[in-house]
């Protein structure tokens, strides 16, 4: 038995070896896309996880992609690490050439859909010899692979060119479940509330309020249409203002690519998103009171001296409002922000779900004065005004509301299948 052992420990090392170091098989590690102007894109590694690092080309290297994750936290390099927020699949791509030549890496499911955008990036290396690393927290995972198509960007955006792909093994290949649901048109009910998702579209091109099909899938989005009414009663008083999609197999993306309205008819639009292959999509559609507060809900600070330059020793105030803390913190101004004056509040405890609003600003002279822009955080708002440089004191009124959520469970329909034309 020892004599066996001592035989069948080296060739279960060789075969280790060879595992590490033998191209995956069905995969197109190693593979090479060129530009127009001769840069290229050679696929070296594909990492699944939290904590991506390139591998490297060392045996050390290989064998240490062997380790579990907290194994490899803690023996691996902590310095060029892709840190991911959620689970997501990096793709670690070589380039030679040109370092300015720009690409969009779009992942196409069995059915030749493709979904861009919403990645993480990272350079190491010298320029010349660098490899870059592509994380997504998305990806088709019902099939053994996929496909990721390379396109290079033309002139204006939308202008797009498939330059090539490589198949990729999925990582999280499985059983999954096959929701079903009914297309659009659906109603949710959110306290007084009434939501209609309208409709569904995939594979149209943004701004498309006519369904115009996207001209590739670098410029192609998922617009959703919702209708809200209170009370029975169509209502403007609500706007949109987020959308999360997800679905069966376990992708949930929090964002979106923008918002506006058309009418009574609040539209969204989704880049990246699910594939319209799949059966059914969740969709959380978050709604934000933006007129016809509650006196609730109001705060008015009165005769605030409107500062040259913000004292450093300013007063907080306060007050309760619906069970959060509100503090006016003073005038610190934001560089980024327009605006000659900004006015700052802080939420504790911080709560995405609550916005706040300037619903008035009128300076001692009976002038409103103009909101520029503003930032917001779970914790902070800033408000940017244009006020009046004859001023010397200013009424603000504030809001504190919560967004309400409508969920769906919804089947989409596709305009366009985007797919790549065969050559």
């Amino acid at each position: 038995m020892k004599r066996f052992l001592f035989f069948l420990l080296p060739l279960a090392l060789l075969a280790g070896l060879v595992i590490i170091l033998w191209p995956t098989p069905g995969s197109s590690i190693g593979h090479t896309v060129s530009f127009s102007d001769g840069t290229t894109l050679t696929l070296k590694a594909v990492t699944c996880g939290t904590e991506h690092r390139y591998p490297g080309r060392g045996l050390w290297q290989r064998l240490l992609r062997l380790l579990p994750q907290k194994l490899l936290a803690r023996f691996a390099s902590r310095r060029d690490v892709l840190t991911t927020t959620r689970p997501s699949i990096a793709f670690w791509l070589a380039r030679g050439g040109n370092t300015q030549t720009t690409g969009d890496l779009v992942l196409c499911d069995s059915s030749g859909f493709g979904v861009w955008g919403g990645y993480l990036m990272m350079r190491l290396g010298p320029p010349g010899a660098q490899v870059e690393g592509w994380a997504f927290d998305y990806w088709p995972r019902r099939g053994p692979t996929f496909t990721l198509r390379i396109y290079e960007r033309g002139r204006q955006w939308g202008e797009a060119k498939l330059i090539g792909q490589f198949t990729i093994r999925n990582p999280r290949f499985n059983k999954y479940p096959v929701w079903t649901a009914p297309p659009p048109p659906i109603t949710a009910h959110v306290e007084d509330l009434s939501v209609t998702l309208l409709d569904l579209v995939a594979g149209v091109g943004p701004g498309s309020y006519n369904h115009q099909p996207a001209s590739n899938p670098t410029h192609s989005v998922t617009r959703a249409d919702f209708r809200v009414e209170r009370a029975g009663q169509l209502t403007r008083d609500w706007e949109l203002v987020n959308v999360e999609s997800g679905d069966a197999t376990g992708n949930w993306i929090p964002r979106y690519w923008g918002t506006g309205a058309e009418g009574d008819v609040k539209e969204a639009e989704l880049m990246p998103h699910p594939w319209p292959a799949e059966s059914a999509w969740k969709l959380r559609a978050g709604f934000s009171q933006r007129s016809g507060f509650l006196p609730s809900e109001l705060w008015t600070l009165h005769a605030l001296p409107v500062w040259a330059n913000a004292p450093s020793n300013h007063v907080t105030l306060q007050t309760n409002l619906q069970g959060v803390l509100l503090e006016y913190t003073g005038q610190a101004r934001r560089s980024w922000l327009k605006g000659n004056h900004h006015f700052n509040f802080r939420l504790t405890p911080p709560s995405p779900d609550y916005r706040l609003t300037l619903v008035k600003a009128t300076d001692d002279r009976g002038h409103e004065a103009k909101v520029e822009n503003w930032y917001q955080s779970p914790s902070e708002w800033a408000f940017a005004l244009n006020v009046n440089p004859d001023a010397k004191s200013l009424d603000l009124t504030v809001a504190l509301h919560r967004t309400r959520y409508a969920e769906f469970l919804v089947k989409p329909r596709i305009i366009l299948t985007n797919e790549a034309p065969r050559h």
